[in-house]
């Protein structure tokens, strides 16, 4: 009996989940815990015991019926006939259910040991017995003590009424039979012990064959988790024995080995797949982890089959049997080449913000030195006009200071921090101008073509930027070619991607690429990486600053755009820079040139730079203005407080302390409504001007300023009265 599980486990625990999911086919799936059915293995039991019954029937029952008839006992053999008959059915007809298969087979068990009582005697009570064990087996104690009661009756009413078999004691005359009743109870004691004896046997069975299904269940469950688990995670995960040999394999794995199968994995080692130096390192790691001195965690670098660069956070451990010892080891490796670039790319920004604030700081306080420059400079060559010589002199301080101010307005223009003058444009009429000039710029060995898209829509952007960022693509594809090329641009409407935008960082939706190509020399990955950083250069000394594409690519994104390059050695670059559309109409071109810049208005100047609001006084009261000065907004408040008269321009610093210049003109402009305001400034960390956007309406002059630039600009606001709106967000 202690078989019984080993026979019936399987397929108690395959009825049993069929029974709780009966749709279910008994593979890997993670299935219930079931409670086992004793009928589930009782039923095997009784169809092996019906089957063993009908070939015992037919190899010893049929010889029994032969002497059984053949000693006259045609009764005895009739019975035996009718048994094997009926074990046959029952064992064919499995559609009957199961406690009426049973009971009809106990019933045939006990129909032979009546008749063999009949036949032989009283001891053929064992055949008796074996019907008590039979219905304990299929039925239960219940069913076995019930079989007991029945043939300790039969024993003993055979017994009294002398219907025993010939070999039975004979029966005394007047009076019970004693010695039928001591047999028929010893009948009963014997088939009650094994009765419960063999229940017993069956509960421990049972209740052992539950706790093995159990287990056997709790564990498919974890194994079908793990292996789902093992299979569908991105991550690579892989074992190895002892020696560093492929033992499993994950399909991300697989994958990354370019292997179809698991097999072709199993058994290789890292120097299978990777160069020596590298396979080499990974080794001594494993060797690390299944030797027990360390646990690997760590980044690794690798490139795929196509030649990218690929990161991966690894980590490896012991794997180790019941005992604790180790057999090997398992690896997981995590691709991290996306978090890598991102952090890169969160690096390259902390970088580039913090240059620019450096080159934005120091634009501020040198342009309020150029203006002074400017300034002077132009005085001198008033006074010095009939020397030659010294006006040379003059005139070299000009240029040098005119290359400063460009310099300076490169590094506000690569930290996003210019005031631009955006205008809505139609892109390529503004390409189309542009570009005879740029056919000049780049010379005749170089083919210049425009492919401009007549259907794409408008943009808002600064002209004035917009020609830089076109000139310095032109003049380094110029350089890129030194025996000569083509370089085009070309205008399209485009669709900018969720993916692409996030790749670019830029903003979905609608936008207008405009295509710069040449076919010079091409850049290498690593260039291409570097190329927008600021006074990165591959020009030799002298020959650049490093700030070109620097400020393309700030122009670029202070104007709400993106931008974005391919580029491989000997085969050309393109850049590409998409700019969001607008559905506003195109800003026309500003009114004539002013003859005369003289006037006789009253200006209020507030310059918290004395050396800057010194030489503006002068020149603007050179052409007949009338100038208040103030140092800050508070003082310039007090001044026109005091003033009786009107003030026809407000002429502004944007940063300056105590109050900024936006502020003041607000605050001026809510007392006296017609007031112009002209916002003036080298570089300013208002919040409003960080953004870099002005409206069209508002009046700016940036610094470095010359006197006639500012003189003009005066003339211009006092004269446009689409101008001197105040400065908002």
């Amino acid at each position: 009996m202690h078989l019984l599980p080993v026979a019936f486990e399987q397929r108690a625990a395959r009825r049993s989940i069929a029974r709780l999911d009966p749709g279910s086919v008994v593979t890997d799936r993670v299935s219930p815990t079931p409670s086992i059915d004793p009928v589930s293995w009782r039923a095997d039991v009784l169809d092996i015991t019906l089957r063993v019954s009908f070939y015992l029937g037919i190899v010893v029952g049929m010889p029994s019926m032969y002497l059984a008839a053949k000693a006259g006992l045609f009764g005895l053999t009739a019975i035996d006939g009718v048994v094997l008959v009926v074990v046959f059915v029952i064992y064919q007809l499995r559609r009957i259910p199961y406690i009426w298969r049973a009971a009809l087979f106990c019933v045939c068990a006990f129909a032979i040991g009546v008749a063999l009582l009949l036949a032989v005697g009283t001891f053929s009570q064992l055949f008796l017995i074996a019907c008590s064990v039979i219905a304990t087996l299929l039925l239960g104690v219940r069913a076995g003590l019930i079989a007991t009661a029945v043939g300790t009756v039969t024993i003993a009413l055979f017994g009294l009424l002398g219907l025993s078999g010939p070999e039975s004691p004979q029966r005394v005359e007047g009076m019970f039979s004693l010695r039928q009743i001591v047999v028929a109870l010893n009948f009963m004691l014997v088939s009650t012990l094994l009765t419960m004896a063999i229940g017993r046997v069956l509960a421990t069975l049972e209740g052992a064959l539950r706790a093995e299904i159990a287990t056997r269940v709790s564990l498919d469950r974890e194994r079908t988790l793990l292996r789902a688990l093992f299979d569908n995670l991105p991550d690579v995960i892989f074992t190895k024995d002892m020696a560093g040999r492929f033992t499993t394999a994950n399909p991300a794995a697989r994958a990354e080995w370019s292997a179809a199968t698991e097999s072709e994995m199993l058994g290789k080692t890292v120097f299978d797949r990777f160069p020596r130096a590298q396979a080499e390192a990974l080794h001594t790691d494993d060797m690390a982890v299944v030797e027990g001195r360390a646990l690997v965690s760590r980044e690794i670098g690798s490139v795929d089959h196509d030649g990218n660069p690929r990161w991966y956070l690894q980590v490896k451990v012991p794997l180790r049997d019941s005992t604790g010892a180790i057999t090997g080891m398992i690896g997981i490796s995590r691709n991290i080449t996306e978090r890598r670039r991102l952090e890169e790319q969160l690096r390259q920004s902390q970088k580039m913000e913090a240059v620019g604030r450096l080159a934005g700081g120091i634009a501020h306080d040198f342009n309020n030195l150029l203006t002074i420059i400017f300034g002077y400079s132009d005085v001198l060559r008033t006074q010095t006009r009939d020397s030659d010589e010294i006006r040379e002199s003059v005139e070299a301080i000009n240029d040098a200071a005119s290359r400063a101010a460009a310099l300076t307005r490169q590094l506000l223009a690569f930290s996003r921090q210019s005031m631009l003058q955006p205008k809505v444009l139609d892109l390529n009429a503004t390409i189309a101008d542009t570009g005879r000039m740029l056919s000049r710029l780049i010379g005749e060995d170089i083919q210049f073509t425009l492919i401009l898209d007549p259907s794409i829509a408008k943009v808002r952007v600064d002209p004035g930027q917009l020609d830089q960022v076109l000139m310095n693509l032109a003049v380094n594809a110029r350089d890129a070619m030194p025996h000569g090329g083509t370089l085009s641009i070309a205008t399209q409407r485009v669709e900018l991607t969720a993916a692409v935008a996030t790749r670019l960082e830029g903003t979905p939706g609608p936008h207008v690429m405009v295509v710069v190509t040449d076919t010079g020399v091409g850049m290498s990955p690593d260039v291409m990486a570097r190329i927008f950083e600021p006074f990165f250069t591959t020009k030799g000394v002298g020959n650049g600053t490093g700030l070109g594409l620097a400020m393309v690519f700030g122009i670029v994104r202070q104007s709400g755009g993106t931008i974005d390059v391919e580029s491989e050695p000997g085969q050309g670059a393109t850049f590409r820079i998409y700019l969001p559309t607008v559905a506003d109409g195109v800003t026309r071109a500003g009114d004539a040139e002013l003859v005369s810049l003289r006037g006789s208005e009253t200006l209020l100047l507030v310059e918290d730079d004395t050396g800057v609001r010194d030489l503006a006084v002068a020149n603007l009261r050179a052409q007949g203005y009338s100038v208040l000065t103030a140092v800050d907004g508070r003082a310039a408040i007090d001044v026109v407080v005091a003033h009786a008269g009107p003030i026809h321009l407000l002429v502004t610093d944007v940063v300056m302390p105590r109050m900024s210049g936006p502020e003041l003109a607000t605050e001026l402009q809510s007392a006296a409504p017609g007031l112009r305001v002209l916002f003036v400034s080298g570089y300013t960390d208002d919040d409003v001007v960080r953004q870099g956007v002005l409206q069209s309406e508002v009046a700016f002059l940036q610094k470095p300023y010359t006197p006639h630039i500012l003189v003009a600009k005066v003339r211009a606001v006092l004269d446009d009265g689409r101008l001197g709106a105040v400065l908002t967000a």
